[in-house]
């Protein structure tokens, strides 16, 4: 008898053993799965960033190239007198040109620094990657297409351009007047009544 309640005492020991591995065994298992999906999702997540990333900078590539290849356009435009008047030009410089052509056209930059170029006609550019991303004046005598130039009213914006895309108050009681086509945005700075500066830049 004491035998018997032995034996059975093994064997349920040995049942009761087994069936607390069991679940042991599964959490065990539905951990490890848990960590391959977590490290799954965690790999997706990079890969869709690094994809957005590229993505971002080929869009960004793709417009600056056609904005570069319009720049050809409007120079050529310029040149033969048939420029549409709207265009975000300044004194003959549209951005989307590359250096060459500004250095042809004003010898070389009196100063350069953190990319901009600072000329002795008055004329400010900033370059990236040997293209004119902004052209930008504060001196009188320097013209748009339109015939606008620092020191005129700005009652004359309207005439030139029509409604601004958009009018932004800055300190000192100025004025900004942005009008934005698809590749560039010319920008005219106002004080009491008056342009002050005159700015022309690649949209991004």
């Amino acid at each position: 008898m004491k035998k018997t309640l032995a034996l059975l005492a093994v064997v349920a020991m040995m049942f009761t053993t087994g069936c607390g591995n069991k679940p042991a065994e599964q959490a065990q298992q539905s951990a490890t799965e848990a960590v391959e999906q977590a490290k799954e999702k965690v790999e997706e997540t990079a890969q869709n960033a690094t994809d957005a990333v590229n993505n971002a900078a080929n869009t960004a590539a793709n417009t600056v190239q056609a904005a570069i290849d319009d720049a050809k356009t409007v120079i050529a435009n310029i040149q033969s007198g048939t420029v549409d008047k709207k265009v975000a030009a300044l004194d003959g410089i549209v951005p989307g040109v590359n250096v060459e052509y500004v250095t042809e056209k004003y010898g070389e930059p009196i100063s350069t620094e953190n990319q901009v170029m600072q000329f002795s006609n008055g004329l400010d550019m900033k370059v990236v990657n040997n293209v004119v991303e902004e052209v930008s004046t504060m001196y009188d005598g320097l013209y748009t297409p339109a015939d606008i130039a620092v020191g005129m009213g700005d009652y004359s914006l309207n005439d030139a351009y029509g409604d601004a895309s958009s009018v932004t108050n800055v300190d000192n009681g100025g004025v900004v007047y942005a009008y934005k086509d698809k590749f560039r945005t010319i920008e005219f700075v106002t004080r009491d009544g008056y342009i002050s500066e005159i700015k022309c830049t690649l949209n991004k």
